[in-house]
């Protein structure tokens, strides 16, 4: 058995249909087909069921698949480890980011490390922080950035910035500023739906399972995504609770809205998430340092602040 013969079965598994998988290969048909044959009577097991459209898999060619991506992954990172002893900077960097900070990060750093590392393909992925630790520990991502601290056992992060937060208040007549968090109008307050760590990190700040009880409205509102949550809280003359990066998106006469908080201040920090066996560690500095430089000159720094766990 070989290498090659693992990524056939794997192509198959992805595409079920040898000739697909055959063209992602660039052999011919007869070639993949032939070597997952060989692979088979090596192995004394059938992997593949041929007699059905799509090609299913045996029950024991799922239990041999699952072990074939684990030792594919582990090649790539022996190749990874080879390039990082080496001191190359080339290859694939897939990374996973959280939807709350991918639109207002990504354009401030992507084009530097792009021109830093030319040999380096970044492959980005908005994914929720879920998502993105289940990634990193199946080694489908290289590197997350997420609200950390993540307290997973598996996974090695490395701080970036820490982000206050602050209120966006869509409300007629005048905002007092700063703002403490018990004055917060939470019968006008709309947050992001669940499954987002900025909505988690928000109710711990306000502590809103029982004041929420308290809105006095027919319909309930669950934002997907930062934009619809803005547009929404604009046009039910609301209030939301933002990032402080998301701000700079805003309109010069949105940002009259904008509210702080008083001292201690809320922040989320911000961190870059590997798995513990990531072996492209000068890379990952490299990127740390891209990203912090980048954002260092737009966030205030803060005598007083009170940093909340994405739990």
């Amino acid at each position: 058995m070989n290498i090659q013969q693992f990524r056939y079965v794997l192509a198959v598994d992805e595409f079920k249909h040898f000739e697909t998988a055959a063209e992602k290969c660039h052999v011919t048909q007869s070639t993949l087909s032939t070597m997952i044959n060989r692979f088979e009577d090596e192995i004394g097991i059938k992997i593949f069921s041929r007699n059905t459209k799509p090609v299913s898999i045996t029950q024991e060619g799922t239990q041999i698949i699952q072990r074939l991506r684990i030792i594919d992954k582990e090649i790539d990172s022996l190749n990874n480890l080879v390039q990082e002893l080496k001191g190359e900077m080339v290859g694939e960097l897939r990374m996973g980011i959280i939807p709350t900070v991918a639109p207002f990060l990504l354009p401030l750093f992507l084009s530097k490390f792009a021109s830093d590392f030319p040999k380096v393909k970044m492959v980005v992925q908005e994914m929720t922080t879920a998502e993105i630790q289940k990634a990193l520990r199946s080694r489908m991502l290289d590197i997350g950035i997420a609200a950390i601290p993540l307290e997973d056992k598996e996974l090695i992060e490395l701080d970036l910035y820490a982000e206050p937060f602050l209120v966006y208040d869509c409300r007629s007549g005048k905002r007092e500023a700063p703002l403490s968090i018990q004055e917060l109008d939470y019968s006008k307050l709309w947050l992001l739906q669940e499954g987002h760590c900025l909505r988690t990190q928000v109710q711990h700040i306000c502590e809103l399972s029982d004041k929420r009880a308290d809105k006095n409205l027919n319909f309930e509102f669950r934002a997907g995504s930062m934009d619809s949550l803005l547009r929404f809280t604009r046009a039910s003359n609301g209030m939301t609770i933002l990032p402080y990066l998301a701000s700079f998106d805003l309109p010069e006469e949105e940002r009259e809205k904008l509210v702080s908080f008083t001292a201690p201040e809320p922040v989320r920090s911000i961190g870059l998430v590997t798995y513990k066996h990531f072996v492209k560690k000068r890379l990952l500095k490299q990127l740390q340092k891209i990203i912090q430089l980048s954002v260092s000159p737009l966030i205030p720094a803060s005598a007083e602040k009170k940093v909340f766990k994405p739990v």
